[in-house]
């Protein structure tokens, strides 16, 4: 869950994917995650940077593949496992430092794509310039292997090549100048082949997935960790702003509430007589409450409590009380009049589950030397298993 707030707060839902194919041709895909789902928002093809910045959200973020002329591509077959020796397979006298690479490995069989490190980056550069973050890119179709799995076809075209497969893997790479324009299902979406890099590059920083090898990591860590503090401050400005335009409303709603206190302290101030006499008639509504609750009082014993212990230890596991009522009221309480108590009573209800020691309760209770009697006012059923009663016990004067 953690991990998904992270993602969103640092992606939002939109993702794009940007290709530079070699027709010259810029393609772009708009992704969006809607409800745990990937839809696609938008596709579209532009001659130049500054036509694709016109179509894009402000500040969008994008994924970029450079597919063109400037990148060199070869498919190898080789059990050779390390990189440079790779790259000098196929690219002899290569001049390593002044070339990004990447390579897509299957088994034997290698996809190698190049391209100088200088065209790169001034590409990354003027889409900044257009206010265009690349967060991560490619080179040639190395980029068909995060969507490879979902082709359910023997070949399939890219912008500028065919894919043959072969058990589910990639076994042939063919570059071509015309190719004829194919739609694919991928999941539910339907796909063009000149889309279908853009939509694997979008796909995998939606995913934070690679399934290549490159000597461009740290530049794309870079990247990554440029856009993260560029979305980190404009998000920081957002709430500061939003922040002072809260404790603006804040101070608003507590200089109201301090004017409204004022007005009600002068209000208060220019009370009457009349209004003292209120008050000192509440004084007197207090004072007779006051005293019925120390009539209350004075009509309780010390020994009540001792009474309530003795008969809450004589309980049984079987008995369960609901109410204990120690010298009930007999009447409604009355303004000016004594409060009508019946004295030396207790007054007990609850529920038994056993006959046998209910009545041995009974026993015991009567056992105690300040009981004279105990009466059991009801004894019913309430359900199969258990039966409600309430009894009445005379004490001795206190």
């Amino acid at each position: 869950m953690f991990e998904k707030l992270k993602t969103y707060l640092l992606f939002g839902n939109t993702y794009c994917g940007i290709e530079h194919n070699s027709h010259k041709t810029i393609e772009a895909i708009v992704l969006q995650k809607k409800k745990g789902e990937v839809v696609i928002d938008d596709t579209f093809s532009a001659k130049n940077v500054e036509e694709i910045a016109q179509k894009l959200p402000k500040k969008q973020h994008a994924f970029l593949i450079i597919n063109n002329d400037e990148v060199l591509s070869k498919y190898i077959q080789s059990t050779e496992k390390e990189n440079n020796r790779l790259l000098f397979e196929a690219f002899p006298n290569l001049k390593i430092n002044d070339f990004y690479y990447e390579i897509d490995t299957n088994n034997n069989l290698h996809d190698i794509a190049i391209c100088r490190k200088s065209i790169i980056d001034t590409l990354i550069e003027t889409y900044s310039k257009h206010n265009i973050t690349i967060v991560g890119f490619s080179l040639g179709n190395t980029m068909t292997s995060f969507v490879n799995d979902f082709m359910d076809v023997p070949s399939y075209y890219t912008s500028n090549a065919l894919l043959t497969k072969e058990d589910d893997t990639i076994s042939g790479i063919t570059l071509l100048d015309d190719v004829p324009k194919q739609t694919y299902e991928i999941n539910g979406l339907a796909i063009q082949n000149t889309q279908l890099l853009t939509f694997a590059g979008a796909l995998s920083y939606i995913l934070q997935a690679k399934n290549t090898v490159s000597n461009f990591e740290e530049e794309a860590n870079k990247l990554i960790q440029t856009y993260k503090q560029q979305r980190f401050f404009s998000q920081f400005f957002a709430f500061g702003l939003g922040f002072i335009l809260f404790l603006l409303l804040a101070n608003f709603f507590v200089f109201n509430s301090y004017y409204a206190s004022v007005e009600t302290m002068k209000q208060t101030a220019s009370v009457n007589g009349s209004q003292k006499e209120k008050l000192l008639q509440l004084k007197t509504t207090v004072d007779e409450k006051q005293k019925t609750v120390d009539d209350i009082l004075k009509n309780s014993s010390s020994r009540s409590s001792y009474y309530v212990d003795a008969i809450a230890n004589s309980l049984p596991n079987t008995i369960q009380l609901a109410a204990l009522k120690y010298q009930p009221i007999t009447k409604r309480i009355k303004k000016k009049a004594p409060i009508p108590l019946t004295k030396n009573i207790l007054s007990i209800s609850g529920i038994s589950t056993d006959s046998d020691l209910f009545s041995d309760w009974i026993e015991t209770l009567e056992n105690f030397d300040w009981v004279l009697n105990v009466t059991v006012i009801n004894y019913g059923s309430q359900s199969k298993n258990t039966t409600d009663f309430s009894l009445k016990i005379n004490m001795s004067n206190e």
